[in-house]
């Protein structure tokens, strides 16, 4: 049985029969005039908080959610190592909420340096969750698990950290995915880490990720087989 690679989260273009790859596209960049039918998530990027007024997210918003292809909403989340306006930020963070909410889809959040305020929104989150390229210790990794947070890993697993190997090992098998993200590495080469890791072989790794892409995501795709 041929079990495929699941890169939950990738900026790069790769065709290949062994992966199945979830680009995480930038909003402003979508054309609407054509139909996206293959699985992919979208947003503003927080660092881009500024480049647009909130009403001219919400009409990309409202065209986005319309794209059948459509699986999750991000990467979308607040960041305080860039210099964009964090007030802008949490601005649009709520308004991607506010539709992952409407639409019941998804979220897939980037967080850097932002944990406290995170922590307080995703109590209220009322839709699942990934925190993609997570790479924290084990005391924020107990609460975010406590919340129902699932973790995405990526080229952070290489050179790790002893708190982050510790964090990894903690980490429910059922909450787990795998992405490229930006890098140039392969995604084989961050499962097979991911595998050494956690103790598990890679096929049972391979296994385990595709049963949780189809859990994760299954509303998603039975919508998206009825359109």
């Amino acid at each position: 049985m041929n079990i495929p690679y699941i890169d939950i989260h990738t900026h790069n273009t790769v065709i290949s029969e062994d992966v199945i790859s979830v680009p995480g596209m930038f909003l402003q960049e979508l054309d609407f005039q054509s139909e996206i039918v293959s699985p992919f998530s979208a947003a503003i990027h927080p660092w881009h908080a500024r480049k647009f007024t909130l009403k001219e997210v919400t009409g990309m918003l409202n065209n986005l959610v319309r794209q059948p292809g459509l699986i999750a909403i991000g990467e979308t989340g607040l960041d305080k190592a860039c210099t964009t306006d964090y007030r802008a930020q949490k601005a649009l963070f709520d308004l991607h909420v506010e539709f992952a909410h409407k639409y019941h889809k998804p979220l897939i959040l980037h967080v850097v340096k932002s944990w406290n305020d995170l922590i307080g929104y995703l109590g209220h989150i009322n839709v699942p969750f990934i925190v993609h390229g997570y790479s924290e210790g084990v005391e924020l990794t107990k609460q975010l698990i406590d919340l129902g947070c699932y973790f995405s890993l990526g080229k952070s697993v290489f050179g790790i950290l002893p708190r982050f190997r510790e964090a990894i090992q903690i980490i429910p098998i059922s909450t787990l995915f795998i992405e490229t993200d930006d890098s140039k590495v392969k995604i084989e080469e961050i499962y097979q880490e991911v595998a050494k890791i956690t103790d598990i072989s890679l096929d049972d790794l391979k296994i385990q990720i595709n049963k949780n892409f189809s859990a994760f995501f299954s509303d998603q795709i039975l919508n998206m087989n009825k359109k």
